[in-house]
């Protein structure tokens, strides 16, 4: 997934009369180092824009079909493209300038801003499918509907009121179930970055 995932940003970025430069993949499980400092299962997978790497933990996938109940070859993809969006948004400067917006900014409007991120990075996914459908044809039946399950699955509404009993959608870092759905699947209908801009 990660070779496809170079593959279809080399392509994309070389469109745009850029340089796509791969991010490193560590996997992990129980806990890390990284340079943006010391990382928990609990946390999950993430993306760590100083040192450019995408750090994937094992647990979060058996946590993601047996607690969320998205199971499948094609979530776990969709997981490994959405950090690789986080990527993205660091070499086109989004991630920066996001960063810097949210210096000095309310917890609530911070938050915002984060959500923002992160249902670009899910829409990038979907471009992501697309290119990678169109180029290797490598979605099979059932796989849209997996990545959707993941997305959906792990929309901090669901996970709120799964973990607390109920929804505080001011607290939201990641985005509904239905935004994740949403900004996917327009990536992936789209297959155009130009798509993605979750900030307007």
């Amino acid at each position: 997934v990660l070779r496809d995932t170079e593959d279809v940003w080399t392509d994309l970025f070389k469109q745009y009369g850029t340089t796509y430069t791969d991010p490193k993949l560590v996997l992990f499980d129980g806990s890390i180092r990284s340079a943006c400092g010391n990382a928990m299962s609990v946390m999950g997978p993430f993306y760590c824009p100083e040192d450019e790497k995408v750090y994937l933990d094992l647990s979060f996938f058996r946590e993601l079909k047996d607690r969320f109940h998205a199971p499948g070859d094609f979530a776990q993809a969709y997981v490994i493209a959405h950090e690789v969006g986080h990527h993205v948004q660091k070499l086109l400067g989004i991630a920066d300038q996001v960063e810097a917006a949210r210096q000095g900014a309310s917890e609530k409007k911070a938050n915002a801003l984060q959500v923002r991120m992160e249902l670009q990075a899910d829409c990038f996914a979907g471009v992501w499918a697309n290119h990678a459908q169109d180029s290797k044809n490598i979605i099979e039946h059932g796989d849209i509907d997996a990545a959707l399950g993941a997305a959906s699955a792990i929309g901090d509404d669901r996970v709120q009121k799964q973990s607390q009993g109920y929804v505080v959608p001011d607290s939201f870092t990641h985005g509904s179930s239905a935004q994740r759905v949403g900004w996917f699947r327009r990536g992936y209908e789209s297959g155009k970055i130009e798509k993605c801009d979750t900030f307007n």
